[in-house]
């Protein structure tokens, strides 16, 4: 399974509310950086289990649409929509690595 259909699935999941399914599209020694909006700094999530922490912790509701992405061969990289019940939505660039049909990595960064 190549980089977008890995990335497709997992929105699809995610969107579905079956998050555990999405998670296990994590290697095992996943990382994931998160950018704060107006600053330089950055949160990085290290291995399967704390980068699934995070999208379990984002509650019901939470929902990822991509609206243009961009094939890179083992990366796909897409301006998506991060949208969670009582919050704005909000727009971010997520930058996702696959590789053996696992995501190895994924940074999201306000658009």
């Amino acid at each position: 399974m190549g980089a977008i259909d890995t990335v497709d699935l997992f929105f699809e999941l995610i969107n579905d509310d079956r998050r555990e399914q999405a998670i296990n599209l994590f290697a095992e020694n996943a990382v994931m950086g998160i950018s704060v909006p107006g600053s330089d700094e950055r949160t990085n999530l290290r291995g399967r289990d704390r980068v699934g922490g995070w999208f379990v912790r984002a509650g019901d509701g939470f929902r990822m649409y991509a609206n243009d992405g961009r094939d890179m061969g083992a990366s796909y990289i897409a301006d998506v929509t991060v949208m969670r019940p009582g919050v704005p939505s909000m727009q971010v660039e997520a930058n996702f690595r696959v590789e053996n049909g696992e995501i190895v990595s994924l940074f999201l960064q306000p658009g």
